[in-house]
């Protein structure tokens, strides 16, 4: 999967990305004057902002829209490329990521993107990325991948 943004995104928001790209094994992809047609050979996430600051988060499949949630960061700290993360959850919205990202669900990982009423990315305990979900549009679609 790729990450990509906006055409000009804020500082803030490039640094984001790869972070979350680091800590998914995804590649992060500067977006410059590419459409959003362009991208459409593999499955990809795009960030969007709020006021400067990452907000929206939407992927497409096949260059299909199927999810966007709306969150606030409240936690990005740097993290290094490792394991590929599982998920924990067991809502739609949890089993709607695993299916796009294609992640497994489950334990056993030092990696883990826990999906309940915030969605937090954590590396051996510790906590990398929390992002406070404010709505979730898709995630019937979603499902149905």
């Amino acid at each position: 999967m790729i990450i990509t943004t906006a055409r000009k995104p804020s500082p803030k928001t490039r640094i984001f990305c790869k972070h979350l790209g680091r800590f998914t094994g995804w590649k992060y992809v500067t977006r410059g004057k590419s459409s959003l047609q362009d991208l459409a050979v593999e499955p990809f996430l795009l960030v969007g902002e709020n006021r400067g600051n990452p907000g929206s988060f939407s992927f497409f499949l096949r260059g299909k829209y199927v999810l966007s949630i709306r969150a606030n960061v409240s936690l990005d700290i740097e993290i290094g490329t490792g394991k590929e993360p599982v998920i924990q959850g067991t809502n739609t919205l949890a089993l709607s990521i695993g299916k796009i990202t294609n992640f497994k669900m489950g334990e056993g990982s030092e990696r883990v993107i826990k999906i309940g009423e915030n969605i937090e990315f954590v590396s051996e305990g510790q906590l990398y990325i929390k992002l406070t979900v404010l709505e979730v549009r898709g995630e019937e679609s979603a499902g149905s991948i």
